[in-house]
Parts: structure tokens; sequence; C-alpha cells
């Protein structure tokens, strides 16, 4: 056991080496290559004509596009000309091979970049959805068991010995909180996973900006006050949107469900027009992040291990409203004020 964390390092060195040892894979990969090049040239200067030679540069070529650089790639193209230049200058080689040999090149080279490119790209974009998907798959097992979790035990502990009426109810009850806990996080779960297949649907109504937060305030303004803390809604912004109600009630509603489990006394819900946009911020006064951990998105602190765990939540509410906020043409950024954390939503809007 004594060797497993200089192991580790050994296999993350040789898995992402650093700049300098990469450097010194490069220059020693292009003096091989460019000493191969002229390998074959000066073969073919001492030697009879023999089409083996001319072959060499473009291996080399194809051997450069896919493990150097880019520039490094375009040096041997251009080393690799130096041959047929230099043949035919001397006689050695018919015009029509050095004119074949010049455009191989020149053909490989655009086409093995471009193709190299895009199978990188794809390879990056398929590692990127792998990770995703093992990233919600992670996460939902790991949400949809907290409360499968208290409904088994709650109905254990239940069943051990008989309890009178009133146990019974109250048993039941934090059963039946728990299922509308995981009924809700189920949706939620299903709402990632239709955006993430592109399959969510957006019913567009007319909505008035004003009327969401005087929903949003009727809503809120209960639980808010039993927690102790003010709640602050601007109503008057004057701007008219199009989109989902339910989905933007749903995506305000876990924006304040989050302010509210981070206040320390005040959550503050402001509205404005900015040109063609209406921005939303929801701010409250829970003392943020620490200085080191201050994203300015969602997908960033979910990577940095988002807030810290409090009971009660899914961990799910600001990937859901970002999912909203999206399929609505809209973004969410983060801001952090001193004292505290502000998300702000920005929509587009069909008039003001």
């Amino acid at each position: 056991m004594a060797d497993t964390l200089p192991r580790r390092r050994a296999r993350a060195f040789l898995r992402h080496p650093r700049p300098v040892r990469r450097g010194v894979q490069v220059a020693g990969a292009l003096v091989l290559l460019l000493g191969v090049i002229g390998a074959a040239t000066a073969l073919d200067l001492v030697m009879p004509p023999d089409n083996t030679f001319g072959a060499i540069p473009l291996l080399c070529v194809v051997v450069a596009i896919w493990l150097l650089p880019a520039w490094a790639a375009g040096l041997i193209a251009v080393a690799s000309l130096v041959q047929p230049a230099v043949l035919e200058a001397i006689g050695q080689w018919p015009p029509l091979a050095a004119d074949f040999q010049f455009i191989a090149v020149a053909v490989l080279t655009v086409f093995g970049t471009l193709t190299v490119n895009a199978l990188i790209r794809v390879a990056a974009e398929r590692e990127s959805l792998i990770d995703s998907l093992t990233h919600f798959t992670s996460e939902a097992a790991h949400e949809l068991n907290s409360p499968l979790s208290a409904i088994r035990v709650t109905a254990e502990v239940t069943l051990l010995q008989h309890r009178d009426v009133a146990r019974y109810v109250a048993s039941l009850d934090q059963i039946r909180d728990q299922a509308i806990r995981l009924s809700v996080l189920t949706e939620g779960l299903l709402l990632l996973a239709r955006k993430d297949a592109r399959a969510l649907y957006v019913r567009r109504v007319p909505l008035s900006l004003d009327d969401v937060m005087e929903e949003l305030y009727d809503r809120w303004h209960g639980p808010v006050e039993r927690a102790r803390v003010t709640l602050e809604v601007e109503r008057d912004s004057g701007a008219e949107l199009s989109g989902d109600p339910v989905l933007l009630g749903r995506l305000f509603d876990n924006l304040v469900d989050n302010a509210l489990r981070h206040a320390r006394g005040r959550i503050a819900v402001s509205t404005r027009v900015a040109g063609d946009t209406c921005v939303v911020g929801v701010e409250d006064d829970g003392g943020g992040l620490p200085p080191g951990h201050r994203p300015a998105s969602v997908e960033q602190l979910r990577r940095e291990g988002g807030f810290p765990a409090r009971s009660g939540g899914t961990g799910l509410g600001l990937s859901i409203a970002t999912a909203v906020a999206e399929a609505h043409g809209g973004t969410i950024r983060l801001e952090h004020p001193i004292g505290g954390l502000r998300i702000l939503v920005r929509l587009p809007v069909t008039s003001s």
C-alpha cells in the first residue's frame, strides 16, 4: 500500500503529460521523421531509381498528421517536398513523377488533417456524452435512493410493533411526504432526460412577467415566513414574453427554493428589461461561496462540487432551472455579491 500514491501519480503523468514532456516527445518525433525523409532522399541519390523511396515521405506525412501537432505535421509535409524537387533538379526523377509527389503530399496533408480533426472532435463529443450520461445516472441513483430508503425505513419501523392510530397516521404522513418528493424528483429527472434528448416540449403562450412574479410570491410567501425569512419580489417590469407557464414557474420555484435553503434572513427577486431580454435575479444573503469557489455558470458549480449538502433538497434544482431557461432561449448566470449569491435568468421578451 505504500506505493499506491506514487503509482497513481505515475499513471496520471503518463495519461496527461506535462507541457515540457510533451514538447520533448514532439521534438524527438520531428527529428526522427526528418531524418527518415533525409535518408530516403540520400538513398535515392546514390542508388538506382526505386519507387519505394518515393513512398517513404508520404508515410512520414501520414504519421505526422496522426501523431504530431498541426504545425509539426506541416513542417514534415514541406520537408517531404524537398525530395521530388531535388531529384527532379538532378534528373533522377521524371517531371511527371515529381508533380505527382507534390500533389499527393498536398492532398494527403489537407484531407488527412481534416479527417484527423473530425475524428478527434467526434471522440471528444462522445467522451463528453458518456461523461454526462455517467454523471446523470449516478446522480439519479443517488437522489432516488434517499426517498426510497426513507419510505422503506418508515414502513419497517411502523410494522415492528402495534401502535395507536395517531402513530400510524404520522408514519403514513412521512411516507406520503417522501412519495411526493420522489414524484417531484422523478419528474425532474425526466425533464433533464428529455432536454438531453432534445425532446423537451415547451408550450409557448403569451405571458406577463409581472403575473409570473405575482404567482411566485403567492406560492412562496407562506413557506418563507415560516422559515423566518423575508421575501421581496419586484412585480412591475412590464415585460411580456412567450413561454410555458408551468416550466417557467418551476424554474423560478427551484431558484427560490435554493435561495431559501441558504438564506439567513432575506431573499430578493428583482426584474428588469435590458433591450430584447428580461433579467430576473434571485438573491439570498446566505454567505455565498468561498473566494476560490465562485463559478459563473451552473455547470461549473456542479463540476466543482455544488453547494454544501442540506437535507430536503433533491440537488437537481439548478440543473432543471438551467434546462428550462435554455429551452426558452435564455441563460442562467451566477454572480457573487458580498455576503450572498445572485442567480440571473435572462429570457427573450416579446414586448416591454
